[in-house]
Order: C-alpha cells, then sequence, then structure tokens
C-alpha cells in the first residue's frame, strides 16, 4: 500500500438531487401560481413574485444545503497514514479502536456539531487519552478498513 493510496472514502449527501428537485418543484409552483395571471393579463403581480420568489426558492433550498453540509463536515478519506473526516486531520498511528474510559467528552470530528440523521456514530480513542467521534454511513465498512489500516501501521 502507498501512503497516497485511498483505502476508505465516502462522500455523503446528494446535493444536485437536494437542490435540483426542490428548485424545479418551486419554478412549478411559481408557474402554477402566476401562469393564470399571465395568460389572462399578460403581466405578473409584481409584489406577490417579489415576495413569493424568495420564499418558495428560500424554503426549497433547505434540503440541499443540509446535504451541502454533509458533504463538507462528514467527507471520510482514509489513507494508510491519515484519516480525514471534514476539516479535522489525524495521524493513523494515533488512533485506537477502543476509546479510553474517560470523564472527556468525545469530540465529534469533521467540524459539524452533531451527527446528521441518517449517519452512524463510531467512537474511536487517541493515543493521548482523548475520545473521537466520526461520522459515517457505513460503520462495518469504515471500522473494517480501519482496522486493516491499523494492523499494517
Amino acid at each position: 500500500m502507498s501512503d497516497t493510496e485511498i483505502v476508505y472514502q465516502e462522500r455523503p449527501g446528494k446535493p444536485k438531487l437536494w437542490l435540483g428537485v426542490p428548485w424545479a418543484l418551486c419554478a412549478a409552483l411559481l408557474a402554477w401560481s402566476f401562469g393564470e395571471a399571465w395568460v389572462q393579463d399578460h403581466e405578473l403581480p409584481i409584489d406577490a413574485v417579489l415576495v413569493l420568489t424568495p420564499l418558495f426558492f428560500g424554503i426549497a433550498s433547505i434540503p440541499g444545503l443540509v446535504s451541502l453540509s454533509k458533504r463538507r463536515y462528514n467527507a471520510i478519506t482514509l489513507t494508510p497514514r491519515t484519516l480525514r473526516v471534514g476539516r479535522h486531520t489525524l495521524p493513523v498511528a494515533d488512533i485506537t479502536l477502543h476509546p479510553p474510559a474517560t470523564s472527556r467528552a468525545a469530540r465529534l470530528l469533521g467540524g459539524g456539531y452533531d451527527v446528521p440523521v441518517g449517519m452512524h456514530a463510531v467512537e474511536l480513542g487517541g493515543r493521548g487519552g482523548e475520545r473521537y467521534v466520526v461520522a459515517v454511513m457505513n460503520p462495518q465498512a469504515f471500522l473494517a478498513a480501519l482496522t486493516q489500516v491499523i494492523a499494517k501501521a
């Protein structure tokens, strides 16, 4: 295994799906809402358009923004030397599969505030007594890859 070979990679979230589909539905909703006014008067009620368009698109953007956040903060890349989760990078040599029994709270790797819905929390230990939590989609595959890398380190 080379040092740059990616052993495990996970990219959660589907931003194209969660941005494209709601925006298409918003466009259809706007066309349905103002279509009759356009056909009858050949003009749109500008005050309603200025209020409803940002409202519809703002509400419809929430699932896409959550998906982009998951893609940024919960992306996992495991190489033989490093584990990168979001914006945190840990050397594999400093990771243990059994977290220590300390009173300190575990730190969520990646930069998010909590484990997102639909993801599982995997707790790891550090050589200095640290405890880490990693949000993963497939915990069995992640732990198998991490066990393989730690055994070869």
